[in-house]
């Protein structure tokens, strides 16, 4: 029995749009959380502020009747035009203000329907010339400003999640490294990590290994988990396409015993959504059944041997049922 817990980012299962056109159904609070009812396994929902919050006893009331958990609190600081410059690095320290009170806002919220966790990617804060961005300034008031909103409350955690580029061409948080740099600078135990597997591809990462460095750091605090081809975030369906990475990610959130959310990170675009997100969620089960028909012990022996081959072979056997 597996200790992590099923979620899902709601507005997936809404109208999505690329840089070319629109997908999927545009579909209100209600409708999105009566087709999260339907998705195979699902135990919570990542909800989106302040989009999905204008409403909050809505909000809740939604959460009662389909009797799911609020995974994480997740903050967006850079789909309104004021925040297109920046959130936290803007120049203007009315708009870096306005970020952290956002992150404050987000946290009391999150305390509110039982979540205790809120999430946040800075993707409007870097920068996409030379000589365009002051890294000295843009760093210390990043830090400052994660760091101002996690001691508003030491009951709710702060999550950073990093992510190489887009829509800046360079996002301030491009890699685990430099988010553990960052939650080791602040130095409150309320400031974490947000590990995207889809941001650990494309930043030519192991998920694994960045999984294991964080937790070992004691900053991990979620797992989006999803899938592209390591050149774009396409945000796929989870071991669609790399799937051996899948197998040891869980090989190792196993280890760590790690018994927070596995949140769907996946955009449905041209497919049904209950049917991708359920996909998504029997491909992470399929990848702990692997692990357990191998068994720990034998994969550890092959880890601490070092040979990939004998990976290869067992794998291969078991998946041929061999």
């Amino acid at each position: 029995m597996h200790t992590w817990k099923y979620s899902l980012i709601l507005p997936f299962l809404g109208r999505l749009n690329d840089r070319f056109s629109s997908y999927g159904q545009a579909r209100d609070l209600v409708q999105r959380f009566e087709l999260a009812s339907k998705v195979e396994g699902l135990q919570g929902v990542e909800l989106i502020y302040p989009f999905e919050f204008a409403d909050v006893a809505e909000t809740q009331r939604q959460l009662a009747k389909f009797n799911l958990k609020v995974s994480s609190v997740n903050v967006n600081l850079k789909a309104e035009d004021k925040f297109h410059l920046g959130s936290l690095t803007n120049r203007d320290p009315g708009l870096r203000r306005e970020g952290v009170q956002y992150m404050q806002t987000a946290m009391d919220i999150a305390a509110q329907v039982g979540a205790n966790l809120i999430t946040m990617c800075p993707l409007a804060d870097g920068f996409d010339y030379p000589f365009q961005l002051d890294y000295t300034r843009a760093w210390k008031w990043f830090v400052d400003g994660v760091g101002e909103a996690a001691a508003y409350r030491k009951d709710v955690q702060v999550s950073i999640e990093y992510k190489i580029s887009e829509p800046r061409n360079h996002v301030i948080l491009p890699n685990a490294g430099i988010a553990l740099a960052v939650c080791q600078q602040i130095n409150l135990p309320n400031v974490g990590v947000t590990v995207d597997l889809g941001h650990t591809f494309i930043a030519h990462e192991s998920p694994a290994q960045s999984i294991t460095m964080l937790a070992e750091a004691g900053r991990l605090f979620l797992v989006h988990v999803n899938d592209n081809y390591r050149e774009w975030d396409w945000d796929m369906i989870a071991g669609s396409v790399n799937l051996w990475d899948l197998v040891e990610t869980m090989f190792y959130l196993k280890h760590l015993n790690y018994a927070g959310w596995l949140v769907s990170d996946v955009a449905p675009f041209r497919l049904d959504p209950i049917k991708v997100c359920s996909q998504t969620y029997r491909n992470v089960v399929w990848a702990e059944k692997m692990i357990d028909h191998v068994g720990v012990d034998r994969i550890w022996k092959i880890i601490r041997e070092g040979d990939p081959m004998d990976a290869m072979e067992v794998f291969q056997q078991t998946m041929a049922g061999e």
